[in-house]
């Protein structure tokens, strides 16, 4: 309370306790936007607007359904994009958005062809991989990203029976089937 930020002596005052009170909400609210502001001065944490600011200085269209927190990731990812271009530092940004084993890494050498494969559990990140891979890997190595999807192979414990009541599209995207595969990465 902002009396209690006053002498003793001015406490007792009704007229000066009365100012406190009318005082308070404001003074509050002050303290509110204050918090707000500090919040939006990192990406990580920001605010809608913080966040709306961030993309607009980047020029990121974010889609209709994308989370906040998932802007914000998209974001950090397009700060921390580093030349020159090294495996160990294309891991260490995939690393941060998909997790440590949420993707599959693989440098063909001879074809100058890089894979790398989403794990399903991390379909949400596949765009901002995809626009990570073509803002830093050179324009003279291929690219294939994809999500791994499940393959008929993988669906050999479940019975024709049972997986005939669901679409196609539900079984090679169902994350259930997708977490019994361990990624490897390899380089």
């Amino acid at each position: 309370m902002l009396l209690d930020y006053l002498p003793k002596f001015m406490q007792s005052i009704s007229e000066i306790k009365k100012i406190m009170i009318v005082c308070e909400p404001e003074i509050n609210q002050i303290n509110e936007n204050i918090d707000l502001i500090l919040r939006d001065l990192f990406v990580y944490g920001s605010t809608q607007t913080g966040t709306e600011h961030y993309e607009k200085m980047l020029k990121i269209t974010p889609k209709k359904n994308d989370s906040l927190k998932k802007r914000q990731y998209d974001i950090l990812a397009l700060y921390n994009q580093t030349l020159p271009f090294t495996l160990e530092t294309l891991k260490y940004k995939l690393n941060a958005i998909c997790g440590e084993n949420g993707y599959t890494l693989e440098m063909i050498y001879e074809e100058f062809l890089l894979k790398v494969i989403v794990l399903l559990e991390k379909k949400e990140t596949i765009y901002t991989v995809k626009n990570l891979l073509e803002a830093i890997v050179p324009v003279n190595i291929q690219l294939d990203s994809s999500l791994d999807f499940n393959l008929w192979k993988h669906l050999t414990p479940y019975t024709w029976k049972s997986l005939s009541r669901i679409d196609w599209k539900y079984i090679k995207e169902d994350e259930i089937i997708a977490k019994d595969r361990n990624p490897v990465n390899k380089y």
